[in-house]
């Protein structure tokens, strides 16, 4: 199986198109087009042009505000990659509807890539699910996807993107740009990826945890018998996160939520995405009623520490082997805390070595593999590599 990745990209879907050909004017067997896209620019040119110059299927998603390979980060261009080789194999299935039955869709559709690699002889299955941010609750988009598919699958993904709008992420399947959807793409080859979630988040200094007392799905409405809005705005307050006639909805994004874990220090976070006019706060996934919960942040320098902390792991099967490629699902919040920086983490993502990446930015990670406890993420990286 071999992984080329495309861009940044300038010049627009001709350029793109152009690219993607010359990918497939050098690379046999099957290929699968993976494409990501800055809110801004309108989608359907740019997978027409993918899929024509390809010659394939293309899959992708819209970003929190960047994407990136091993050439460079943009904020305002295409990446792209192709997945493709004579070892390897693919199916593609969209879960439309997920606002009505996240549960039903999301099996229904999964069945349908257990059913195809029936027909693909590898030794290793391994699903990404791409999914509209606000469709539904992470949590329940990953235990319906860890229950439709057999115990030995590896999952990874993220939820798409819409550069720090919050309003509406778009996913692709072919030419088609979805809302309340999921894209879910089966990998198959007897190339087993070496996969790692990290985030690098701590507990605010001299913060405080507070009790989650009310909450419907991912949907946050008290904390210690408070709305959640008033009391996560005052203790970012009095933290001196920010002043009293800041937004909140910006405070939250680079100074998210922590629950208490079994595993110490260590904390589950979760994005907060809006603030509802009752005080509720939506998250990107939901946690357990009586959880305990404090403000967490990073520094940029952590952030790139635990980069490098996730790349070391993630390649250390590699030691005496080449890397055919990567990819990453990042977070937006580690967008926003690195800034200018950001490029600093994609180098680090590397660890040294040389091959081709490609990465997004989402409001969500996704990833569930032998060893790991949790399967959906917020302000920590996902790598797959091959």
């Amino acid at each position: 199986m071999e992984i080329v990745s495309v861009g940044p990209t300038h010049g627009g879907p001709e350029a793109l198109e152009r690219e993607m050909a010359a990918v497939a004017a050098r690379l046999d067997g099957p290929r699968l087009g993976i494409l990501y896209l800055p809110i801004e620019l309108d989608p359907a040119p740019y997978l027409a042009a993918a899929s024509n110059g390809l010659g394939a299927p293309i899959v992708g998603a819209t970003t929190a505000g960047a994407a990136f390979t091993e050439r460079g980060v943009t904020r305002t261009e295409p990446v792209a990659a192709v997945i493709g080789g004579r070892d390897f194999g693919f199916s593609i299935s969209v879960a439309h509807d997920l606002g009505r039955d996240p549960a039903g869709q999301i099996r229904t559709a999964a069945r349908r890539l257990v059913d195809g690699a029936h027909r693909v002889p590898a030794r290793s299955q391994v699903m990404i699910a791409l999914a509209d941010a606000f469709a539904c609750d992470g949590e329940a988009l990953c235990a319906a996807l860890q229950s439709s598919v057999p115990p030995h699958w590896r999952i990874f993904g993220a939820t798409a993107g819409d550069g720090w709008r919050f309003e509406s992420t778009y996913v692709f399947a072919g030419r088609e740009v979805l809302r309340d959807a999921a894209v879910l793409i089966g990998l198959f080859s007897d190339a087993c990826p070496s996969l790692v979630a990290h985030h690098g988040w701590c507990g605010a200094e001299n913060g405080r945890e507070m009790t989650i007392t009310e909450i419907d799905g991912s949907t946050l409405r008290r904390l210690d018998e408070k709305p959640a809005a008033d009391a996560y705005r005052a203790e970012l307050v009095r933290l001196g996160l920010m002043r009293a006639g800041d937004d909140l909805v910006s405070a939250m994004a680079t100074h998210e939520l922590g629950a208490r874990t079994m595993f110490g220090d260590q904390l589950k976070i979760r994005a907060p995405l809006r603030v509802l006019e009752d005080g509720s706060i939506v998250l990107a996934g939901s946690l357990p009623l009586g959880a305990m919960v404090r403000v967490a942040s990073a520094t940029p320098d952590a952030l790139i520490e635990s980069a490098r902390t996730l790349a070391n792991r993630v390649l250390e099967p590699f030691e005496n082997q080449a890397i055919h490629g990567a990819l990453v699902f990042d977070c937006g919040a580690r967008m926003q805390l690195l800034g200018d920086r950001y490029a600093e983490q994609v180098v680090a993502f590397h660890g040294g070595r040389n091959f081709p990446l490609i990465g997004m930015a989402g409001y969500g990670e996704i990833a569930k593999y032998a060893g790991s406890i949790e399967g959906f993420h917020n302000a920590t990286a996902v790598m797959a590599a091959w």
